[in-house]
């Protein structure tokens, strides 16, 4: 049987080869590899997303340790400042406490936290502390709770401000490492 389409010159002889035709064009559509992504590709992409995220992370807290490195360095030179403006060469008597007093000027705010006192202070979370050494002409600056992985950096880069002016901590007399606090003299 012959069957003239009106919209279309040719001529189907069968049924048949109009659903055949519909099930070709199906198949073509679903069976085409290059439609879209594949399972692997999706996969691989989320690795490697993945592993950029973990670099930049990575990147992101060696900074912010270095930052936190930099504020405690500057935050020393204040305390360092402030200690020799207060009481001339004889240091006896002096703390944080009194450093801090209201309206005493000789430290920030955030060095001296908000109990006035330098407790959690610093940027590690920890303390700032101060003593006058067994020479009263000399204080004793004290962090505590630095990160573990810094404490030696943040030595290091404390030393020079020490009152011995060290190139490094290692075998400098005025400053000390234990555990994770760091105590120079100046």
């Amino acid at each position: 049987m012959t069957h003239h389409l009106n919209n279309n010159e040719t001529s189907l002889t069968d049924n048949d080869t109009l659903i055949g035709q519909k099930k070709n064009a199906h198949q073509r559509v679903f069976n085409n590899k290059q439609a879209g992504a594949s399972l692997e590709n999706f996969i691989f992409w989320m690795i490697a997303a993945a592993f950029v995220l973990t670099a930049i992370v990575g990147l992101y807290n060696k900074s912010m340790s270095g930052a936190r490195n930099g504020v405690v360095k500057t935050d020393v030179g204040v305390l360092i400042a402030g200690a020799s403006g207060w009481g001339g060469n004889n240091k006896s008597g002096i703390s944080m406490n009194e450093l801090c007093k209201a309206g005493s000027n000789y430290l920030t705010k955030e060095i001296c936290g908000t109990a006035l006192d330098g407790v959690n202070a610093n940027p590690y979370g920890g303390d700032y502390t101060l003593a006058v050494d067994t020479n009263t002409s000399r204080v004793k600056i004290g962090i505590t709770d630095i990160d573990p992985d810094y404490v030696t950096v943040v030595a290091n880069d404390l030393a020079a401000l020490s009152f011995d002016n060290c190139r490094l901590a290692s075998g400098c007399a005025t400053i000390t490492v234990a555990g994770q606090n760091v105590t120079l003299i100046r």
